[in-house]
């Protein structure tokens, strides 16, 4: 097979994005077939912003639709593709109950990492684990369906500690 063609297939195995908006320039590889659901999943990864309040755009086109493939069948986007990253209209309202969690899981990573190093004891560890819950507990989530499921896995990472 001449190295033309290799290289033709081998683009064709893997989507290459940027991803720009909200502070963040990030390149991302996807397979063709990835979702839309999997595109948002690996810019939370990277930037920390959860799925559910991101809005991409691409070619001035949003990218609603969770589960609509992102190549050819699907959206139709190509490697090398620009997509845009906004917030989504539920952000605004929800801000305050994000970054307050999002306070709470970095004391929950610390934690992790204290718990790493052995240099807690359990009694230490259970204590500090109910401390973050109680406070997880604290933050009002005013409604929100979404606010309420991030409160919950933090939790469940939290409560995951103590095993």
């Amino acid at each position: 097979m001449p190295f033309f063609q290799k290289r033709k297939n081998a683009a064709m195995d893997s989507l290459t994005l940027k991803v720009v908006g909200l502070n963040h320039t990030i390149t991302i590889s996807v397979r063709p077939t990835a979702t839309v659901a999997d595109l948002k999943a690996k810019i939370e990864s990277q930037t920390l912003l959860p799925t559910q309040y991101q809005r991409l755009i691409s070619r001035g086109k949003k990218l609603e639709d969770d589960t609509v493939v992102l190549g050819e069948g699907g959206a139709g986007i190509q490697t090398r593709t620009k997509i845009m990253l906004l917030h989504n209209e539920f952000y605004a309202t929800d801000k305050k109950g994000i970054d307050a969690i999002a306070v709470l899981t970095d004391e929950i990573k610390v934690l992790e990492e204290k718990i790493a190093a052995e240099s807690l004891e359990q009694k230490v560890v259970d204590e500090l684990i109910t401390r973050v819950c109680c406070k997880l507990d604290c933050v009002d989530t005013n409604g929100s369906e979404r606010l309420r499921a991030m409160r919950k896995e933090a939790i469940r990472k939290a409560e995951s500690l103590a095993q």
